[in-house]
């Protein structure tokens, strides 16, 4: 009895140590050392996927795109024939590498590494797309023409991923005139979002306009915008009266504003259009829809006094300013024949208006000789000199030109004969 009891026990203990040893040599089962860390790449770039695995073994790595359920590879193969896609993994077979060269916003999605134990285990990481912005021409504002005191709406229809933030702004770095908001006049040098909507332009607001889209991702691209805006012509005439001497060339002028760009001409007091030649010379300056119009007569004669038209003719409009043009000799002080705010004489160009136009500016005119005419201020004439031997201090008074000591040899002379 004794030895049968003994017989059994040693039997369990048996048992017991071969299972302990078949537990032994048994090998560990593959586990993830980490999660798939998330990827983002731009389109056209590479991405990589990395899977990390502990006690791998004899087993098998797939990777899958999840969302629609494709085998991308097994192991070391690649399943699609995609030359894009390859795996690669490190010499311990603990790492490894989903690579996808050439990105397509179609590749964006979770993906799936996964390793053929019973029951399979896996791990998803995701792959993030992005797309730079750019301009959608097709739903994009183009050049615009608007008559003066219209409204204005232009768009600029950005795509990308992450969606494009939309800014605008002028191109001269000039505020954006949104317009009145009650009784008071908006402007911003830069304005956000897909519209930019003015409610009432006018000539100052001409120009071109800039929208620029980004999102982070580079470039940032921008689409460039011309407003033109169109209203009958304006005449400003800088001298309405201009005096100039016989034989001396002078120059009458006139300032415009119009757009289009309109026909201008010279017109004489007889109805002559003047054209350029020998006698007359005609020029224009031109930024962007202000001109100054600019008349050059040469040598004056008699006959070349009397008025003067400029006109501005376009598709709006037409508009005349006038000047006279008068002998030097005709001007007086009591005639007082400038206006202030128009006209120009020679040989100066056009100047500057707010000088032209200021209440306080002496309306002038100035010969061939480059003499001036004030006015203000009767013309000396031409036979009115000092005589020799004598100078004009500022007092108005006269004094001799001899010497101190020359004066006083003179009086005791005088003294000496009396």
């Amino acid at each position: 009895m004794s030895k049968m009891v003994f017989g059994r026990y040693a039997l369990i203990g048996l048992c017991i140590v071969l299972t302990a040893l078949t537990s032994a040599q048994s090998p560990k089962r593959p586990s993830f050392a980490e999660p798939i860390p998330n990827a983002t790449a731009a389109v056209g770039r590479e991405a990589v996927l990395q899977c990390t695995i502990d006690n791998l073994d004899t087993y098998k790595v797939a990777w899958i795109k999840v969302d629609t359920e494709t085998l991308l590879s097994y192991h070391t193969h690649v399943i699609p024939r995609d030359n894009r896609l390859k795996v690669t993994n490190s010499n311990s077979d603990r790492q490894w590498f989903l690579h996808i060269k050439n990105l397509d916003v179609s590749d964006r999605g979770f993906y799936m590494c996964q390793i053929n134990t019973e029951p399979m285990i896996s791990e998803k990481g995701y792959l993030d797309v992005t797309v730079p912005p750019s301009i959608v021409e097709e739903d994009t504002s183009t050049d615009i023409t608007v008559d003066e005191r219209s409204k204005v709406s232009m768009r600029c229809k950005a795509a990308g991923y992450p969606k494009p933030r939309v800014i605008w702004r002028r191109e001269d770095g000039k505020e954006i005139n949104l317009g009145p908001m009650g009784a008071q006049k908006s402007s911003v040098l830069r304005m956000e979002g897909e519209f930019l909507n003015m409610t009432q332009v006018t000539r100052e607001d001409m120009g071109a306009y800039l929208c620029i889209a980004s999102n982070g991702i580079p470039p940032s691209v921008s689409k460039r915008i011309l407003l033109h805006v169109n209203f009958q012509p304006k005449i400003r005439v800088l001298n309405q009266m201009v005096g100039a001497a016989l034989s001396s060339d002078v120059v009458l002028g006139c300032r415009l504003e119009a757009s289009p760009r309109p026909l201008t001409s010279w017109i004489r007091n007889d109805g002559v259009i003047l054209l350029n030649n020998k006698k007359y010379e005609l020029t224009e300056e031109a930024d962007s829809y202000r001109i100054n119009m600019q008349l050059k007569i040469k040598n004056l004669e008699e006959k070349d006094f009397g008025h003067y038209k400029c006109v501005a003719k376009n598709t709006l409009g037409d508009k005349e300013g006038f000047v006279r043009l008068i002998g030097s000799s005709d001007v007086s002080k009591n005639d007082s024949p400038m206006k202030k705010g128009y006209g120009i004489p020679a040989p100066n160009s056009l100047r500057d208006e707010s000088q032209s136009l200021s209440s306080e500016e002496k309306q002038l005119s100035s010969s061939k000789d480059g003499s001036i005419l004030d006015t203000d201020t009767p013309k000396r004439k031409q036979n009115q000199h000092p005589t020799q031997g004598s100078q004009t201090d500022s007092s108005g008074l006269c004094q001799s030109r001899f010497s101190i000591p020359v004066q006083l040899a003179f009086l005791l002379a005088v003294l000496l004969f009396d």
